[in-house]
């Protein structure tokens, strides 16, 4: 007998919301991980972008999902360039990632 699922974190709970949350911050990683990767940033720069320290990019890009919160992960995302804008219209909800320029964030001197 196989077992099949299609959230990978249904195998260690029964809650689907946990299992759903789960899955949530683990996509939010890889798609971390994969920008960094793809802007040739080593940890202590990517540290630097996001706003935290060089141990938390290792623990981002390794996969240490329970260090994480979607909120930080959105956070990190913004931080280094993107956000998403969810639209909900005719029953439909559509997600739009958007690139945020440096002018469109607030800047970090007050």
């Amino acid at each position: 007998m196989a077992l099949e699922y299609s959230n990978i974190f249904d195998a260690i709970t029964e809650d689907a919301a946990e299992a759903s949350e789960l899955q949530t911050r683990s996509d939010l990683m890889i798609a971390i991980r994969d920008i960094v990767n793809a802007k040739g940033w080593d940890q202590k720069q990517a540290a630097a972008a996001m706003g935290i320290t060089q141990p938390r990019v290792s623990d981002l890009v390794n996969g240490r999902i329970e260090k994480f919160s979607i909120d930080k992960l959105m956070t990190c995302l913004y931080k280094i360039g993107f956000r998403f804008k969810p639209h909900y219209e005719n029953e439909q909800l559509t997600m739009d990632v958007q690139i945020v320029t440096d002018n469109q964030r607030p800047s970090a001197m007050a």
